[in-house]
């Protein structure tokens, strides 16, 4: 009987009928060859803010050297930030935010709020303070959310009178449900086959 039923549960296994989660790093640099430029709205499956003026953007870290839009860069050439440094919206499907280095791209001491929403209800929020000189990585591990929310305020201009309250990411990093595969014929045949079979090697026991 043991044997059946590692039989049958092997073959639900095989089949894949249950759900796994495949993570998706983010870099931003497939995106289009620029100084900088807003992301458009269905890169990598997401909607990257409502409208231009809160929207995330994209820039090249040799923009403007010397400050967090070249130290936030941890692959390739590109990093996110926060167009205008506005709070910005990340939105699309339900997914679970695993983590995203930040940098501070002005200030140090910067803040940056960020919290994770389903259909508009608040489900998590923190806030962390990042710098110019290095990026740092922050897990977050939001699950179950459709929506993203960065704010960010404070902190100390490195050169008086210059920059603003922007942030630099970099490596965002989610994990999207895969969807359940539907059975086919076969595949129910094969359950009920199996089916037939514990109940027959139960009833002789």
């Amino acid at each position: 009987m043991l044997k059946t039923k590692s039989l049958a549960l092997s073959l639900l296994f095989s089949l894949g009928l249950s759900a796994t989660a495949s993570a998706t790093v983010i870099t931003f640099d497939d995106l289009p060859a620029t100084e900088s430029d807003a992301i458009a709205a269905g890169y990598h499956g997401l909607n990257w803010g409502d409208e231009f003026w809160t929207s995330v953007a994209y820039m090249h870290k040799d923009t403007l050297p010397g400050t967090g839009f070249e130290t936030g860069v941890i692959s390739g050439n590109y990093a996110a930030f926060n167009n205008f440094a506005t709070t910005s919206t990340i939105t699309g499907d339900i997914f679970t935010f695993n983590g995203t280095y930040l940098t501070a791209a002005w200030n140090n001491g910067l803040n940056i709020e960020v919290s994770g929403f389903l259909n508009d209800v608040l489900l998590f929020t923190q806030t962390v303070i990042v710098t110019t000189t290095n990026a740092q990585w922050f897990d977050f591990n939001y699950n179950g959310i459709n929506k993203l929310s960065f704010r960010s305020w404070g902190g100390s201009p490195t050169t008086p009178g210059e920059g603003g309250e922007h942030f630099v990411m970099d490596n965002f990093t989610i994990n999207e449900s895969a969807k359940v595969p539907e059975s086919s014929p076969l595949a129910l045949l094969l359950i009920g086959l199996t089916a037939i079979a514990f109940g027959r090697r139960a009833k002789t026991h």
